[in-house]
Formats: structure tokens, sequence, C-alpha cells
């Protein structure tokens, strides 16, 4: 059965995540070992990620463990308006203390391609500052677009939801502009996969994609086994029965 929570409101939700990150980051010290965390961009991001800048009183010691990586970023510079680098940029890690050298960004700004390539090597990479070498990631927190996207996966591309590579260049169906994002083969080498939403407005998506039905094979998140995050509205059309 799917795994849901819901929450009061975006807040209630933004404080367990931010919660739950400050438990791990400081397990990951404990440890001598890093906590690893993949985030997404989006309105829902915006407000989810913002509340975890409350972290800041945390001292660097602890920060030094985070590594922070990006579900998927459109072929924008950095500086960009619709870059998912910039969004968390301004809402999270300008406000804590993350080692610049643990920040590992898309570069959008990059050919596509040869992007899509480094990225996946530098995730590869990285494996060697972990002591959990099956997994790349220790958490990944994913959104959901009103079409049932997550990261820059889109339904009915099933040729890259089923490839062995970590990274992947799409075309967004209907805008065409071109994205690098990660594939369920590497999404899936987590620890913890979380899909956050939040709103009335994506209720009747939500509701049919936590519904596990035939019809929604042709879903990223059919292929991306994760529990599910949402405030009261964006949970209004689930079937009770799956309460």
């Amino acid at each position: 059965m799917t795994a849901f929570r819901v929450f009061l409101d975006s807040e209630s939700m933004a404080e367990e995540i931010s919660t739950s990150w400050r438990g791990q980051i400081q397990h990951a010290e404990k440890t001598d070992d890093v906590f690893s965390v993949v985030l997404s961009g989006g309105t829902t991001a915006s407000l989810v990620y913002r509340n975890l800048a409350n972290l800041k009183p945390l001292e660097s010691k602890y920060w030094e463990r985070v590594h922070i990586f990006w579900a998927d970023e459109r072929c924008v510079p950095p500086e960009h308006e619709e870059s998912n680098y910039l969004n968390i940029q301004r809402t999270f890690l300008s406000d804590i203390q993350v080692p610049e050298k643990n920040i590992h960004r898309i570069r959008g700004e990059k050919d596509p391609s040869s992007e899509s390539l480094r990225y996946e090597k530098e995730i590869i990479n990285h494996l060697a500052l972990r002591k959990d070498e099956q997994n790349l990631f220790d958490w990944v927190l994913l959104g959901i677009g009103f079409d049932g996207h997550t990261a820059s996966l889109f339904p009915g591309q099933k040729s890259l939801l089923d490839v062995q590579n970590l990274c992947a260049v799409v075309e967004h169906p209907v805008t065409g502009q071109n994205r690098i994002t990660l594939t369920p083969s590497a999404l899936n080498r987590s620890r913890r996969i979380t899909y956050h939403v939040i709103g009335s407005d994506k209720a009747a998506i939500v509701s049919n994609l936590v519904s596990k039905k035939t019809d929604n094979q042709g879903f990223p998140t059919g292929y991306i086994e994760g529990e599910w995050f949402l405030d009261t509205a964006a949970a209004s059309k689930i079937n009770s029965s799956l309460h």
C-alpha cells in the first residue's frame, strides 16, 4: 500500500521535513558519514525548502556533511529565472553553511548531452565519500506537476523510464525546452524518496497517482516508489479507503 502522510498545511509539512533533515545530518556527523540529498524545483519546493533555512543554527561541522544534488534542471544559465538552482539558492542555500564543494548543481548552461554525462560521473564519484555504497543518496525530495510529471520525467516517456543511465536529456512535451534529469535508475538508489505536494489544484492528479490503477503505468511515479507528504488540500480527493 502507498504510504502517505497528510499535514494541515505547507508549514507543518515543512517543519516535519526540517526536523527529519536535522536528525539525519546529526546522525551523519555521529557516524562519520555524509548526508546526500536530492532537491527539486517548483513552487511547492520553494515553500517547503524555505523552512529548512531555520536549520542554520547548526554548527558548521554538521553542514560539512551535507551534499546537495538536483533532480533536474532546465537548460538555462544559473542566474536565469527558470533555473532550479537559482530557485533553491534563493529560498534555502543562501541562508545556510553548506560548503560550495558540496553543492552539486547541474550546469544548465552547458551542452546538454555532455553535461548529462558529466553529472552522472559526478554522482558516481560521490560514492567514494559514502559508507553506504549501494545507495547514491540518502533522501530524494520530489514534486509533482499538474500532468503527473516528476523531476523532468513526463508521462508516456516509457523508454526514458527504463534506461540504466543515471541522467538523461529530455524535451518538454509542450514547450520543447531541453532539460537534464535524473532517471528512475538514479532516483531509486536512495534510502528514502518523498513526494511533497500541496494545494487543491494538485488533488485530482494526486488521487490518481496514489490509487495504483493499471492505467497509471505510464506515469514516472509508477517507476519511482516513495512516500507521499500531502497537505489537506492536495489529499482532499483521495479515496477514503486508502487512508
